[in-house]
């Protein structure tokens, strides 16, 4: 084993609680300044008065739906904003829906009103203007009350009657509140806790005799149907929700309504909302026994997060119990708060950081790419990597150890953490827009906006992608040039620059090295150190409030990052796949899922805490005529946490049926894949995500 993988990372560099972090590198000069005794600035009020004119006129544009035939009033889909709102709301996290339910519309406007009061200047501004948007939400509410009761829908009529006046008391009246949230906050987004946020109202009327099961489950049925519709069929809408989970005494909190959402789901053949199930070793089987139900469908729809991993992850990182237990997913897989702030999220290449070490920084691309970004209906964008130039290192051909070329990577990553994370997220040029930022803790009674405003627990984190793939070039590296001496250094570098063209005898040799996902400690080993380095590069960058930046491994784009890295030592090719977030590449795995868990599991994945996802193919053919097929995704799942795992999506494959409905893609247009994050229409995705699933599926293997 290298040298440098021997040695013990300094204490120094070691990811730490945040108050003992030694190094804090946050540009304040980009912070705009305030006035003294002031906590909100003059540029933040300015940014957020120019939207809130624009906010209003488009609340009022909302189309007054009220169809016989429903339960819930509003329309699927919001309004066309007139400008491009993610300068206020990236929609990636969910609105502060436990305080929405608990001071509804009203109490939301009255509470920012009196405690305005108790401030000057631009803070007493800041509460004012929150007043002024949700009074102008009441009104819309009022207008939906006026339409249901001229539509004679008086069940309608008195649920948002009653929003208008106060928050909600019944089940219907919450959800009715969930869905003029919804449509109030413009895009798409992440939803959720939506089993916690919902369960109390129905308890509570179902404990009165107000409504029954049956009843619930329409109500249930209804809501998830408008999630569908307001997909409009585009897949990654970010219209995620997280079920289950522990509290913060340890006790699983799944709950009736959990399954009733989940047999709502069942019945139907939605791609919305995405589902995202907690489990821990408190989860009951009939919880798992739901997982491998919507596992098997093999649409990639369920994705399990491990709470025994994450919570104590995030406790690592400074959350505290009662925060770290209301985790939930983003629009992805990505590991965020529910309701207790934002989110964003940049990410680095390492296996670029391959090509940077092996040329100096320069990139060795044959071809610039255009690409879609995963469907046929996007336009094709330029295909451009984090960080295009990497640090001047070493020539490969001077490197005489494995050690010089180890070295010489993890500087090349350092540097691109360095350039992504140097400025600080969240500005006042960009302050949340008031109707979400009313919902986070402490807004309006300190009024303080929420990217400074140390109550909340925003989590921004950077991302490693593609780990897998690169290991598997360092592996390659270290067997082929400096131990076993069988490819020189000037022949590898040669066929790389020529995409392998002609040079097949060293391309087997690459293709056949060691490689990520075979329980083979030789590469694992490697994955490991570079996950831990990562680790503490990245902690020792805070955000506004003073907390640590968060790391994970995940790679939204991988099927970009094959066209934007050439050719690599492990034997790939420019275009070929590379592995998805901490997945294995495609068609390297020999050994089963069993030891591509084994190797995914050695890395801690409690320090890559803004999410490490595995996703985990199996064929559909290796379960057929199998008594029980769920006992093995059972025990896959379990496996996967007991050992350590983070995030686990489980993918049912047919590598027949995926060539015939991309060859006729007529008689297939409801066959559903996995993407990354979502579930999407296989013949509605790109030419090259429909060949990257296609791969995963190639080469999916069971033991």
């Amino acid at each position: 084993m290298s040298n440098v993988l021997n040695n013990k990372i300094s204490h120094k560099e070691k990811k730490i609680l945040s108050d003992n972090i030694e190094v804090e590198k946050i540009n304040i000069n980009s912070i705009s300044k305030k006035v003294p005794g002031e906590n909100i600035s003059d540029t933040l009020i300015a940014s957020i008065s120019t939207d809130i004119e624009r906010y209003i006129e488009w609340l009022n544009s909302i189309e007054l739906s009220v169809a016989k035939d429903h339960l819930l009033a509003g329309p699927y889909l919001s309004p066309e904003y007139p400008v491009w709102p993610r300068k206020h709301d990236n929609f990636h996290y969910p609105l502060g829906m436990k305080k929405l339910l608990s001071l509804g519309f009203t109490g939301i406007k009255d509470l920012a009103l009196k405690n305005a009061d108790k401030y000057k200047n631009n803070q007493k501004q800041y509460l004012l203007l929150i007043s002024k948007v949700y009074k102008e939400t009441i009104k819309v509410i009022d207008k939906f009350a006026l339409a249901a009761r001229d539509n004679d829908q008086s069940n309608i009529f008195h649920a948002c009657n009653a929003l208008s006046q106060k928050p909600p008391g019944t089940f219907l009246e919450a959800c009715q509140l969930y869905w003029f949230a919804t449509i109030f906050r413009i895009g798409t987004s992440t939803v959720g806790r939506i089993d916690q946020h919902l369960y109390p109202y129905y308890k509570s009327d179902m404990g009165k005799g107000v409504i029954d099961k049956v009843a619930a489950k329409k109500v249930v049925s209804e809501l998830l149907y408008r999630f569908e519709e307001r997909g409009a069929g585009k897949g990654d809408t970010l219209q995620n929700i997280t079920l289950g989970g522990l509290n913060a005494k340890g006790k699983d909190t799944t709950n009736p309504l959990t399954y009733l959402i989940l047999e709502a789901f069942l019945e139907n053949k939605y791609i919305e909302p995405k589902i995202n199930i907690r489990i821990s070793k408190e989860t009951s089987q009939q919880l798992l026994d739901y997982v491998a139900d919507l596992q098997m469908r093999g649409s990639g729809i369920c994705t399990v997060f491990n709470d025994d991993v994450i919570i104590d992850g995030l406790l690592g990182y400074n959350r505290p119990i009662e925060i770290a237990t209301e985790y939930c997913a983003d629009g992805c897989t990505e590991i965020i708060l529910d309701g207790m702030g934002a989110t964003w999220f940049r990410y680095i290449d390492c296996v670029k950081a391959i090509e940077h070490t092996l040329f100096q920084g320069e990139e060795n691309v044959p071809v610039k790419k255009r690409l879609q970004y995963y469907s046929d209906y996007q336009d094709c964008v330029d295909v451009e990597p984090p960080v295009e130039k990497g640090l001047k290192t070493p020539g490969f051909l001077t490197m005489n150890t494995f050690d010089d070329f180890y070295r010489a990577y993890l500087s090349q990553l350092e540097y691109q953490v360095d350039t992504m994370l140097k400025d600080p997220f969240g500005n006042d040029d960009d302050p949340m827009r008031l109707f979400t930022a009313a919902t986070m803790p402490g807004v309006l009674e300190e009024a303080i906006e929420p990217y400074t405003n140390s109550q909340c627990y925003h989590t921004y984190g950077l991302f490693i992608g593609s780990l897998g793939t690169a290991v598997n070039s360092l592996a390659a590296v270290k067997s082929l040039i400096y131990e076993k001496k069988i490819i020189q250094k000037e022949e590898l570098l040669s066929a790389i620059r020529d995409n392998f063209e002609n040079k097949s005898i060293i391309h087997q040799l690459c293709k056949k090295a060691p490689k990520f996902g075979n329980d083979d400690d030789y590469v694992d080993t490697i994955a490991v150190d570079i996950a831990t380095r990562f680790a503490s590069w990245v902690s020792k960058y805070k955000d506004r409030t003073g907390k640590p930046i968060l790391p994970g491994l995940y790679n939204h784009l991988f099927h970009h990052t094959a066209y934007r890295v050439g050719a690599t030592p492990d034997g790939r090719k420019f275009g070929d796949p590379v592995g998805e977030h901490l997945s294995p590449s495609p068609g390297t795995t020999k050994k089963g899922p069993t030891a591509i868990i084994n190797s995914v599991c050695k890395v801690n994945t409690k320090e890559q805490i803004f999410g490490s996802t595995l996703h985990l193919n199996i064929p559909k053919v290796s379960i057929q005529g199998i008594e029980k097929p769920y006992d093995i995704l059972n025990t896959l799942n379990k496996a996967f946490c007991y050992k350590g795992g983070c995030v686990l999506n489980v993918s049912m494959l047919d590598v027949e049926q995926l060539l015939e409905a991309q060859n006729h893609p007529e008689k297939y247009r409801d066959l559903v894949v996995r993407v990354w994050g979502f579930s999407y229409y296989f013949t509605r995705l790109s030419k090259e995500m429909q060949d990257h699933v296609i791969s995963r599926a190639e080469n999916a293997c069971m033991d």
